[in-house]
């Protein structure tokens, strides 16, 4: 079984595409390199996706932002702290998540439930997967990609608030298994520094 086949069965085929391109970049590495990653590969797909730079508990800085991501939050996203989208109570589970996806190499899902001004709902679905920078064979970097389950209304813009928390994560095994973390996210049995 490809690693493609082994996805979990509900992920759409925006989030599919993502995650083939990902593959293809890491050729026979368990992870890619900054450099085999080519953004305009992702197509149409590019427009929705982030790039985050783990630097530390509470520096996560969002190297790229697509425009569609933009365009949804009414703001561009570029060169901000990733853990500044969330309330001051979840940075550290936020940061928790991503440093154990990263600890022990694994891809994610989860969704958000995006609230508009105008009272619409829009479910995303968001995966994501890590990358290791040039000249290191440690991941420190995390692409994300953000799907609308439901097209938008033009006009509409996210209410910050609503993308401050997701639901549903699920860790997907990219060859190095999954993390053994507990419910509020801590890494069970080893550190995630």
């Amino acid at each position: 079984m490809t690693f493609i086949d082994s996805l979990p069965a509900p992920l759409t085929a925006p989030s599919r595409n993502f995650f083939a391109q990902w593959h293809a970049w890491r050729g026979d590495r368990l992870l890619p390199r900054r450099s085999a990653m080519d953004a305009n590969g992702l197509g149409d797909l590019r427009g929705y996706c982030l790039l985050l730079d783990i630097r530390g508990r509470d520096s996560i800085p969002i190297c790229f932002a697509g425009s569609m991501v933009a365009d949804m939050l009414g703001t561009d996203l570029a060169g901000r702290n990733y853990l500044d989208l969330t309330e001051p109570e979840n940075r550290s589970r936020r940061a928790a998540l991503l440093f154990a996806e990263i600890a022990q190499p694994c891809a994610a899902v989860i969704y958000y439930w995006l609230q508009s001004d105008r009272g619409r709902t829009m479910p995303v679905e968001l995966v994501s997967a890590p990358l290791c920078a040039d000249d290191s064979d440690q991941p420190s970097l995390v692409l994300a990609c953000a799907t609308p389950l439901v097209a938008g209304k033009a006009g509409d813009v996210m209410d910050a608030t609503s993308y401050a928390e997701g639901e549903g994560l699920r860790f997907i095994d990219i060859g190095a298994g999954i993390p053994p973390v507990g419910a509020d996210l801590a890494m069970l049995g080893h550190s995630v520094q």
